[in-house]
């Protein structure tokens, strides 16, 4: 049952392509202000790559597959050797969760389900900005920046904090970050990341 709800919170933390893949080239700085602007419009992207979530009695990590667009994203997990798995989908009619072995799940919005499942709730809308190194233009925040990047935010109560990023020419994003409060701390790697041109 506690892995089952670590997976359901994995999920809700989250909701013609070139491939971007790591490289040790040296950040070329773009002011913050353009770099926020240009990756707030930025609506369409997928992300491969690893999660891992720590509470304060349990650790898990999973392969992570994260498929954005406008009006459509659809996140997939699977344990260690592809053992077992999770799938959600969601749009502005509701999210689905799929999750091996167990009954579907639905709701109305991630929140929603959070609510119903775990009886505390996450502002889910933010991660698909945060996951992308900027804050969510919904909130309040603050921000620290190191090399016109962000280094830190703070919104809703969550701290993110971003270890490394991966230098690309149009899209510096987060290659690896942490999103953490109280007990719990979800750590997100990108081994890999297509932005569509």
């Amino acid at each position: 049952m506690r892995l089952r709800i670590l997976c359901i919170m994995a999920f809700l933390l989250l909701s013609g392509c070139s491939t971007l893949t790591p490289q040790p080239t040296p950040l070329t700085e773009r002011p913050w202000n353009e770099h926020y602007q240009q990756l707030q419009s930025l609506n369409t992207w997928q992300l491969k790559g690893k999660i891992g979530i720590r509470a304060p009695d349990e650790n898990h990590s999973a392969s992570l597959y994260w498929e954005q667009s406008p009006q459509h994203y659809q996140i997939e997990l699977t344990g260690p050797l592809g053992q077992g798995g999770a799938r959600i989908e969601g749009n502005d009619q509701g999210i689905s969760i799929d999750i091996a072995g167990e009954e579907p799940l639905w709701a109305p919005s991630a929140e929603q389900l959070m609510e119903d499942t775990l009886g505390w709730q996450f502002p889910v809308q933010d991660l698909r900005y945060w996951v992308l190194g900027i804050p969510a233009p919904s909130n309040p925040f603050e921000l620290s920046l190191s090399q016109q990047l962000a280094d830190e935010i703070i919104q809703n109560g969550w701290e993110i904090k971003y270890l490394r990023y991966n230098h690309q020419t149009d899209y510096p994003l987060p290659e690896k970050l942490t999103i953490s409060r109280d007990n719990l701390r979800l750590t997100i790697i990108a081994k890999e990341w297509q932005i569509p041109h």
